[in-house]
């Protein structure tokens, strides 16, 4: 487990400020929301909109396996993040173009070249993942990367309120038209994610402990299997982290049902963005207090008890379409509201929230438990072996479509379940870390 028990000022302050443009990116891209509403304009189908979030794992997860082998012989990983992000601000200027130059004309070529360079610009996270979080260990002490994540948090979601407006208007009846719009939002997202690398580049990186013989991929994969048998805290977080990455079945869908059950308009997309951003901008402090003074093994526990209300109210929201409530909305600023909607806005909310509290809480866990010499591997294997989950937005795209959004929704439920499970199992390795000391 790495020793690093100093934390570099001036990287602490490039990471918030990393942060804040990196929720730009995000919002911009939502796989969620504004992805699952381009495919749905492209082509009428649940599960096509649930390829983004497939795509984008599954080769996040093979790429951060290839570069972890590699990453481990280097003694500093930042050319890892710099050449990975450099080459996902490409992939977003050609999907850019491409959805300018073809999405008129030609949605159904654009939907396969937009769904390949998704797949390449998921690629390159493996490298930047790899490469951010190494430098975070090496720079951040335990104690205060919680505090980092919640700032970064904290200011994203600020920023991320913005960018709720910007997409609301892109795509809404006063922005542009389409294809524009969309290729505008790419745009965006490659001008911000070309801020995130070169202000993290600026960090001084130390140089860390490597290993000076490369192992063969075959190597590699059967070092990383023996971490589930020797190490049981990586055993739960992964039980954990995969039960609620197959929960992810419900909010892969939340848009599509959205749209077709609760004839929401387009542009709501915006609102949905900044209002869940205004709701979970609190929680980032919270999440931060928690991990940095009761440990992460609690953060992760309360995280996924949290998630489990995401299912849910959108289960409620079904409910009350069926009652008198559905008649009944409130104009706002935002459009009108009703007891429906802001069952949506809720449970979306919680999914939002719930998803940068466990980032932080599985993140700064693994860093904690993780040996310097193995720290990619690490990382890298608890990815790879979440491999079986990326297949489940589909599979929530077909039962929402075959069966019922509803039965979907119940699935994801009983899923979260299982995850505060293991959850529960965790052990907290703080506790050993300052014993050893």
């Amino acid at each position: 487990m790495t020793d690093q028990n100093q934390t570099d000022e001036k990287a602490f302050l490039i990471g918030v400020i990393n942060g804040a443009l990196w929720n730009v990116v995000t919002a911009v891209i939502q796989p969620e929301l504004v992805l699952s509403a381009f495919i749905l304009r492209l082509r009428n189908s649940v599960v096509l909109t649930t390829l983004p979030f497939v795509i984008m794992r599954l080769t996040h997860m093979i790429s951060s396996l290839l570069i972890s082998n590699i990453a481990e012989t280097w003694p500093r990983k930042k050319i890892f993040y710099v050449a990975g992000g450099s080459f996902r601000v490409i992939m977003l200027c050609l999907i850019s173009l491409a959805t300018y130059t073809l999405g008129k004309n030609w949605p159904n070529l654009l939907l396969w070249v937009f769904l390949v360079l998704l797949g390449f610009y998921a690629a390159g996270i493996g490298s930047s993942s790899i490469g951010f979080n190494e430098i975070i260990a090496k720079t951040i002490s335990f104690r205060r990367r919680g505090q980092l994540m919640g700032l970064r948090g904290f200011f994203g979601g600020l920023v991320g309120i913005v960018s709720g407006f910007y997409v609301r208007f892109m795509l809404g009846d006063a922005g542009p038209s389409f294809p524009q719009n969309y290729a505008c939002l790419y745009a965006t997202a490659a001008f911000f994610l070309g801020c995130c690398v070169f202000s993290f580049a600026l960090v001084n990186e130390p140089a860390g402990y490597v290993n000076t013989k490369r192992a063969s991929v075959y190597q590699h994969i059967i070092q990383g299997i023996s971490i589930l048998k020797t190490d049981q805290n990586f055993k739960f977080q992964y039980l954990n982290n995969l039960m609620q990455a197959m929960a992810i079945i419900g909010p892969a869908v939340y848009y599509p049902y959205a749209i077709k059950l609760l004839g929401v308009p387009e542009s709501f997309v915006g609102s949905l963005l900044i209002l869940s951003a205004a709701l979970t901008l609190p929680t980032n402090f919270l999440w931060s207090y928690i991990g940095d003074k009761h440990g992460n093994r609690l953060l992760l526990l309360i995280n996924t008890c949290v998630f489990v209300l995401s299912p849910i109210l959108i289960l409620l929201s079904g409910y009350l379409m069926r009652t008198p409530l559905a008649a009944v909305s409130w104009n706002t600023g935002l459009g009108f509201i009703t007891p429906v909607r802001i069952c949506l806005i809720l449970a979306y909310a919680i999914f939002t929230m719930t998803n940068i509290g466990g980032m932080i809480g599985r993140m700064n866990y693994l860093l904690e438990i993780a040996p310097d010499g193995r720290r990619p591997s690490y990382i890298a294997f608890m990815n790879i072996m979440l491999t079986p989950a990326a297949a489940f937005p589909l599979i929530g795209g077909m039962v929402s479509e075959n069966l019922s959004f509803q039965a979907n929704f119940l699935l994801s439920f009983t899923l979260s379940l299982v995850a505060l499970y293991y959850a529960y199992r965790l052990g907290e390795p703080r506790n050993q870390q300052i014993n050893g000391r």
